[in-house]
């Protein structure tokens, strides 16, 4: 009855894949920033837009694919906008918004595979999702290992593909665009959940079921005390 009431009872947890690269070819990551030295607090948005407007003109022959994952109120949702196609997808409410922006990273990968054209350059407003493809670990988020593995494979079939940090909320179409159907997403992506947003969900709800159980008690106990 309690993973029922948490909405745990039909997940699978994301296993690990501890050896999905060998010592000798583990795949290197890296991504571009150009606009690093400019801090939003101080950096009006025109500035952060022409700033995007030069990289691009510096990176015109690469595909630009936008992703974004959001999570509000409940609601878990990613997308992917590119210039052929948009993809939106709603994810099971305990993920966490980093592994919505991993997934939607990993979708991007997948749509590029059967593309004629070879150059992509992928936009992200999430520092976290680069930090941690950046640093492989054995014990890396699970989603993360996926993520190298197709872009390791990717590269070998002849694609090169970039990795781009965009600041979010600054009027950059593209992310704009993606952050807006990420917010909205309908269509549910059934996808197994990595162990430590189930531990997290789980504790969560299990912290608001005794808050909930020990508001009713105290009160029943200043009801009684009252007659």
């Amino acid at each position: 009855m309690f993973l029922h009431d948490s909405d745990l009872s039909n997940i699978t947890i994301q296993s690990f894949d501890f050896f999905c690269f060998s010592p000798w070819d583990i795949p290197q990551f890296s991504y571009l920033n150009p606009f690093l030295g400019f801090d939003k607090s101080s950096t009006v948005a025109v500035a952060f837009q022409q700033l995007l407007h030069h990289h691009r003109y510096q990176y015109s022959s690469f595909t630009p694919i936008f992703t974004d994952g959001s999570k509000s109120d409940g609601h878990v949702g990613c997308g992917v906008v590119s210039p052929s196609d948009t993809l939106s997808y709603h994810l099971h409410n305990c993920c966490s918004v980093f592994t919505a922006e991993l997934v939607l990273i990993f979708c991007a990968l997948q749509e590029i595979s059967p593309s004629n054209q070879h150059n992509f350059i992928i936009y992200t407003d999430s520092m976290s999702a680069l930090e941690t493809l950046s640093h492989y670990d054995i014990q890396m988020h699970p989603v993360a290992s996926k993520i190298l593995s197709i872009l390791q494979f990717l590269r070998k079939e002849g694609f090169n593909i970039i990795f781009c940090w965009v600041p979010s909320h600054v009027g950059i179409s593209g992310n704009e665009i993606v952050d807006s159907i990420a917010k909205f997403a309908s269509s549910f992506l059934s996808q197994d959940i990595p162990y430590s947003d189930v531990k997290k969900s789980f504790v969560s709800h299990l912290h608001t079921t005794w808050q909930k159980n020990w508001d009713l008690q105290m009160n029943n106990k200043f009801c009684k005390s009252l007659y």
